[in-house]
């Protein structure tokens, strides 16, 4: 389906996530896939990233999505999903800016109410004009939520332990120093900030201290930091849990 035809290339985003999201793609492909959506898939009016190119044709062989209007749900729209899901792949490999400017792309679509017609949320997919669609896909945000949490604040169980592999980017701390969340693990409740007082980038960055509870951690000042299971389940049940990541 994809590749040239008829003197016109055609290109889907899906295809371009999933061999990134798998680690099929080796990081030059990787690095082209972003020059390609950028050059061919990528509005120059909303900067929203749209899920294929113009095929000029109806394709009943491969459903009805090439029966809509280009630029209409599955058919060429910016559709969240798999805009989300793009940059999940894309920050899972490590390249957090770029994944960054894939969801922020959505957000900034959406907060554009002038052009995108709806109250800011999540729509199922912007169309050619910008207006959004379908006020709220909980897939999209089930995604979004996921990204969020496991990929940005790098949050996420790692054979029954704690791992925190922050990949926040400067631009997370444009108006403090530090970004908290909230997470509930192996029924702890745990308040997580991260500190970051020169505003360094991801890939810049190391932790270079943790306490848990006033308690400082030992470290190896790398990217992440593995708290075992038995650590949490020593924490008190019945309070909220304080855990400082400082990053410098």
């Amino acid at each position: 389906m994809e590749g040239r035809s008829g003197g016109r290339l055609r290109m889907t985003l899906t295809g371009q996530v999933f061999p990134i999201m798998s680690s099929l793609a080796y990081d030059w492909q990787v690095r082209k896939i972003l020059q390609n959506v950028n050059r061919y898939l990528t509005d120059r009016q909303t900067n929203g990233i749209h899920l294929n190119t113009d095929f000029k044709s109806e394709l009943h062989d491969l459903g009805r999505a090439f029966s809509f209007s280009y630029g209409d749900k599955e058919n060429g729209a910016v559709f969240s999903h798999m805009v989300v899901m793009f940059g999940y792949a894309l920050y899972k490999q490590g390249y957090a800016a770029q994944g960054w400017r894939a969801l922020s792309s959505l957000y900034k679509m959406a907060s554009d109410t002038g052009r995108s017609k709806i109250y800011p949320c999540l729509p199922e997919y912007f169309d050619l004009r910008g207006r959004g669609m379908y006020s709220y896909l909980t897939g999209s945000a089930s995604w979004f939520m996921l990204t969020m949490l496991t990929q940005v604040f790098g949050t996420r169980g790692r054979d029954g332990d704690l791992m925190i592999e922050p990949k926040l980017s400067s631009e997370h701390f444009s108006k403090n120093a530090s970004i908290s969340i909230e997470r509930v693990f192996a029924g702890r409740r745990i308040k997580i900030v991260f500190l970051n007082p020169a505003r360094f980038d991801f890939g810049k960055y190391r932790i270079a201290k943790v306490s848990l509870n006033s308690e400082n951690l030992p470290i190896d000042k790398s990217r992440y930091l593995i708290i075992t299971r038995e650590v949490i389940l020593d924490l008190p049940a019945n309070k909220l849990n304080l855990l400082e990541v400082h990053l410098r």
